[in-house]
């Protein structure tokens, strides 16, 4: 399942399976109630596809995650990413 979802997302940015693993990785042991953990993560991923966040998304994806309003369904949060 989860090379099927980064072939999709991997058609749209150039990210290394391995770097999104190791993302991956360090986000679960985040503290994602934290706004500037979450912001950390937020940033961190968009350094990563090469994309620079404008203020008012990053502050509206940082109170989504706070607010748990991140689809717990991988498909439905594939289609938020893309």
């Amino acid at each position: 399942m989860f090379n099927n979802m980064f072939g999709k997302f991997g058609k749209d940015v150039n990210v290394k399976q391995d770097d999104l693993l190791n993302m991956a990785d360090q986000a679960s042991s985040m503290d994602l109630t934290d706004g500037d953990q979450v912001r950390m993560l937020i940033n961190s991923v968009a350094a990563m596809v090469g994309k620079q966040l404008d203020p008012a998304v990053e502050e509206q994806l940082t109170n989504m995650i706070l607010a748990g309003d991140v689809p717990k369904d991988m498909s439905e949060l594939m289609k938020m990413m893309m």
